[in-house]
């Protein structure tokens, strides 16, 4: 048996665009480092999961769903109001006999509730591990294990030297930023980037409106690069949209470093999300070395009871 709209909306209303300060306020009270617990990448993806809240003095609950599946993300609060926030979601979804589950759990958060819960089904999920990395190694590049990255790197500031120059967004060199991604892979048939490139289209959209910093680099004065992160927690920044020309080599490496420079320069670390199960994107983000990973974790009664 599974929710339908008319049942979601007894406990839980759509998330609207009205909705994304009060999202905000509650994420800051909750200060995850956790990739999916972050407003922008919530905006990015909310037509492949849509989003509705329960709002309580002390929590917010979120309630995800992807293919047909209902799911509650950790709630957002202080901590001495997780166990109350997860009994009440808890409470909902035996109110409608429903399956209660749990995704976006980090392996702190999923042990408390598997503790709780012995009947509880917890599931691993590599997929979605996100890879967070030390920005200053991300600035400098210095050292053996990233030496490849920094020959890409130097081989960008030769070949244009005094050609090329970072901007931190605005209201007019965003709106070059969507110039460039309607050209950006337009043609490309793989469906997972089509729909981040949609998704890259509503974030640009909202600049100014939801909290998120952003940087291009131009060659020859045409934007070739952009980046937009936002804040995780006090020491962490989360990097949620990185597009860049493909063929000029080094881009990707400039832009980066660039963007954590001016934007992010009083952050610890930085959060480049998951691999989402693609091979060719998990090479990629293993290649620079990650300082660690943060486990994420499904979970459900076993046999679909808690």
């Amino acid at each position: 048996m599974r929710m339908d709209a008319s049942q979601i909306q007894r406990d839980f209303d759509p998330v609207t665009v009205d909705d994304y300060p009060l999202i905000q306020r509650y994420l800051a009270l909750a200060q995850y480092e956790e990739s999916n617990h972050n407003l922008v990448n919530m905006i990015l993806w909310i037509d492949s999961y849509p989003l509705f809240k329960c709002q309580h003095d002390n929590w917010l609950l979120l309630l995800g769903v992807h293919e047909g599946t209902m799911f509650i993300y950790m709630p957002l609060c202080h901590p001495e109001y997780f166990k109350e926030a997860i009994l009440a979601a808890k409470a909902i979804f035996e109110r409608y006999h429903l399956p209660f589950v749990l995704s976006c759990f980090t392996k702190e958060a999923a042990q408390w509730f598997a503790d709780t819960f012995p009947n509880t089904c917890l599931e691993e999920n590599r997929d979605s591990a996100d890879y967070v990395y030390l920005c200053e190694k991300l600035k400098t590049f210095a050292g053996k294990k990233l030496q490849k990255k920094r020959n890409h790197l130097n081989a960008f500031y030769k070949e244009y030297e005094g050609r090329w120059q970072y901007e931190s967004f605005n209201k007019d060199n965003v709106a070059e930023c969507v110039e460039f991604l309607k050209q950006w892979h337009a043609d490309d048939p793989d469906a997972f980037l089509q729909a981040e490139r949609q998704g890259v289209f509503r974030i640009l959209s909202l600049f100014g409106q939801i909290p998120y910093r952003g940087g291009l680099i131009r060659i020859d004065g045409q934007v070739k690069a952009f980046a937009i992160g936002s804040w995780l927690s006090d020491r962490m920044c989360q990097e949620n949209i990185e597009k860049a020309d493909d063929e000029i080599r080094g881009l990707y490496q400039a832009v980066m470093k660039e963007w954590l420079i001016h934007e992010f320069d009083q952050a610890e670390y930085v959060n480049r999300e998951d691999d989402m199960g693609h091979e060719n994107i998990r090479q990629a983000k293993l290649a620079y070395h990650p300082e660690f990973l943060i486990e994420k974790y499904r979970l459900c009664g076993k046999e679909n009871q808690l």
